[in-house]
């Protein structure tokens, strides 16, 4: 595993977990015991210019969405050479049969293996949010029989409380402002048909701007120091 982190760090990857996933139904888990799941972290500064400049760019966002996926190919690849069996479920492979186009789902998103590693909760957006990163983040997930270290931890619930930002925020009225719960329905939280992707839910949530303050002002203590 220690040869897997380090080599993932040098191409990128800032967080690496891994669940045990056995528990879930096999059209979930695909016969699989173990997931991956592996982030990169969008800059601050990236997230800065969409904010505050109000600016419409996907261009940070949409490469590191490629170099995840890109990664989670290499990351199954690599298991395989060591004699254990993986699937990515990167664009590509789950576009070959596991993505619901109807209702753009697929068996088992990368937000519930975050979920089930305690890296967050699903805020009103529909969005991952994080303690460290709020939304700022790109994910893919590998699933695997490889006998690696579990880290499952217990739900997050949200700690959006009263905000309704992302529901404030979104110019097609997509989001509900519902607050989630396990086991809930996403359309009862977001009409994933109205949303056109501008960002501004996951840019403007207050845990992603915090994120953006702490970064610069560690970077300011840096620069006095």
């Amino acid at each position: 595993m220690s040869e897997l982190i380090s080599a993932l760090n040098r191409r990128g990857v800032n967080f690496i977990k891994t669940v045990d996933i056995s528990m879930l139904s096999v059209k979930e888990n695909r016969g699989y015991s173990v997931a991956i799941l592996i982030g990169i972290v969008l800059s601050e500064g990236y997230i800065f210019r969409l904010s505050k400049g109000n600016i419409a760019d996907h261009s940070e966002f949409g490469g590191k969405e490629h170099l995840v996926n890109e990664l989670a190919d290499w990351t199954a690849d690599f298991i395989i050479t060591k004699g254990y069996k993986a699937f990515a479920q990167s664009e590509k492979n789950l576009l070959n049969g596991f993505y619901d186009e109807t209702t753009k789902t697929t068996p088992l998103p990368h937000k519930k293996i975050a979920i089930l590693a305690g890296l967050g909760w699903i805020g009103k957006s529909n969005l991952l949010v994080t303690k460290q990163y709020g939304s700022a983040l790109c994910m893919c997930t590998i699933l695997t029989n490889a006998p690696l270290p579990i880290e499952n931890r217990s739900i997050i619930m949200p700690k959006c409380g009263e905000c309704t930002v992302c529901k404030d925020i979104c110019p097609t009225g997509a989001i509900h402002g519902s607050t989630w719960e396990p086991g809930m329905n996403r359309d009862s939280i977001v009409n994933v048909y109205h949303c056109n992707g501008c960002l501004k839910c996951l840019v403007n949530c207050p845990w992603t701007q915090k994120y953006i303050d702490n970064n610069i002002d560690k970077q300011n203590e840096c620069r006095k120091g």
